[in-house]
């Protein structure tokens, strides 16, 4: 863990810079020095918190949620936040020291905060007692990728403490789904609220994706604001077409042990955007889709492939989609659903298009790579590289973002420029 900073330094250094007239390099060393800075500031803010929070079970104090929005000019929904932050270092004590140190981020503790909201005894218990193999993976990973991890260690400490307890779960929330519509008296608008299981929400998203993918091909629709083309997915996918149209593939993703052989205690088995399902229910409750498995080997990357064409083929598409929730970029969220399949090496240099030579990229950084000068290089394992305009090396590290196992089977990328 790094020494406590020198606070008084690192404000008086910041005092002083001027980020208008700074290289990246310099750039770089204030973004970092404003990161411990602000890192102090959230150890401090998680010490009031928990001293507000002593201070109201005996009276004396409002509770730190209201102190928090109102005197810290904070949303509620940041103020609970912040709060829930003080419980969660206050379980890892580790977290805070970190926090104050600038190794980690108030955005990694939120992360556990998130993943742990709704865990039992027992399995919290058994999340917390992972304290330094979380540490470790805060440290070196991004707060999206370990917000990621945090979740996928949450599913599989709740699937592995009963074998039963997801397929009941499933099944509850298939009864409590439901529909509401109302509305907006004072703009005339209607409103319709779906609230839906994990399954059936997938199967009606990959309805509405397919035939959002098909209205962006059509004349007209290049310059339609992405909004506008959600809705007209929306009403497309609920009443056009034939039924075998309407029918939607689900993809699920089952590592190959499981497959083989059942549940072990670094199984997945989830639907693509990452949704756990038990195995045993997976064909019951999706009896009326179509059901594509595929299976992933011990590193995460996809046994089966389809044969090469122009583009990317449906089984290729199927295989980056199992190994890839969002942009390969390192700082990139958006889903797969809307990138492009980026070719590595230009269809037009002779790039082959063959599974290890394609990654799923968001609509900015495909315009990097092909109009602003970035490289983007894969390597075997799918390791990838990003080289900025200036040819320095930007990152350089794994792009599988989905694999069995757990928090600390993760590589460690190498981030050269922040």
């Amino acid at each position: 863990m790094p020494p406590p900073i020198d606070i008084t330094s690192v404000f008086e250094v910041l005092h002083v810079t001027d980020p208008d007239v700074l290289e990246a390099d310099a750039l770089q060393h204030v973004i970092s020095q404003i990161a411990q800075l602000r890192g102090w500031c959230d150890s401090l803010q998680v010490r009031a918190t928990r001293r507000q929070r002593a201070l109201a079970d005996v009276g004396r104090a409002a509770a730190p949620r209201d102190t928090i929005a109102r005197h810290g000019r904070h949303s509620s929904k940041d103020a609970k936040a912040i709060a829930e932050r003080e419980t969660i270092c206050t379980a890892l004590p580790s977290f805070e020291d970190a926090l104050g140190s600038g190794a980690v981020s108030a955005g990694h503790v939120d992360a556990i905060a998130n993943a742990t909201r709704n865990l039992d005894e027992p399995t919290l218990a058994d999340f917390m007692a992972l304290e330094p193999d979380l540490l470790a993976d805060a440290g070196r990973q991004g707060v999206d990728s370990f917000e990621r991890s945090c979740r996928d260690l949450a599913r599989h400490l709740v699937s592995r403490s009963t074998s039963s307890s997801d397929a009941a779960e499933l099944d509850e929330q298939r009864k409590h789904s439901n529909i509401r519509r109302w509305v907006d008296k004072n703009t005339g608008m209607c409103h319709t609220h779906l609230e839906l299981d994990p399954v059936r929400d997938r199967a009606l998203w990959t309805a509405i994706d397919h035939r959002r993918a098909q209205l962006r091909q059509r004349d007209g629709n290049r310059r339609t604001p992405w909004t506008q083309l959600q809705v007209d997915a929306v009403i497309e996918a609920v009443g056009g077409g034939d039924r075998a149209d309407r029918i939607p593939e689900i993809l699920v993703v089952v590592d190959h042990t499981s497959l083989a052989d059942g549940l072990h205690d670094r199984s997945i088995c989830e639907t693509d955007n990452g949704m756990p399902l038990p195995v045993s229910t997976v064909r019951r409750l999706c009896c009326e889709a179509e059901i594509i498995p595929v299976v992933l080997n011990g590193e995460g990357r996809a046994l089966d492939v389809g044969r090469a064409s122009r583009t990317a083929t449906r089984d290729q598409r199927r295989a980056l989609r199992a190994m890839h929730r969002t942009c390969v970029h390192p700082e990139c969220t958006v889903t797969f659903d809307a990138c492009r399949i980026h070719h590595v090496t230009p269809w037009g240099d002779k790039g082959p298009t063959d599974l290890d030579q394609l990654v799923p990229v968001c609509e900015p950084h495909h315009h990097d790579v092909h109009e602003g000068g970035w490289v983007l290089r894969l390597a075997p394992g799918r390791i990838a590289t990003w080289t900025r305009p200036d040819g320095r090396q930007y990152h350089n590290g794994p792009t599988i973002d989905r694999s069995p196992g757990g928090v600390a089977d993760h590589h460690d990328p190498t981030l050269v420029d922040a």
